[in-house]
């Protein structure tokens, strides 16, 4: 008489196997949620950067045909993100350098640096 089926080792190890998959995948989890959050937060800062140009460019635009560099100035925003930005002349443009950075240490600032034309 055959009997059919898996011996008490075979299941263990198949056990063991797939436990230390589980526990693979489990690990990675932790990093790619603390990569997604900080990616989160940069597109956050990009967004900042971007919004703050576009409205420097529209008050050079409205004080047309004077070329007066827009006032200097820092904000908060209310999820921690601080920027500030300046603006000079410079031979026919305004130079501009805005910088924001998060409310989380160790990182720097991101800063974006524009010449706008004169209109």
């Amino acid at each position: 008489m055959v009997t059919r089926g898996f011996t008490l080792l075979e299941v263990l190890l198949a056990l063991l196997v797939v436990s230390l998959g589980v526990t693979g995948l489990l690990a990675t989890l932790g990093p790619l949620t603390a990569l997604a959050a900080d990616g989160r937060a940069r597109g956050r800062v990009a967004a900042v950067l971007e919004s703050r140009l576009d409205r420097m460019r529209l008050e050079l635009q409205g004080a047309a045909p004077a070329c007066r560099p827009p006032t200097s100035g820092t904000q908060r925003h209310g999820d921690g993100v601080v920027e500030w930005w300046s603006a000079g002349s410079r031979a026919g443009a305004i130079e501009v350098v805005i910088a924001a950075q998060l409310p989380v240490r160790g990182h720097p600032p991101d800063t974006l640096r524009s010449l706008l034309p004169c209109p």
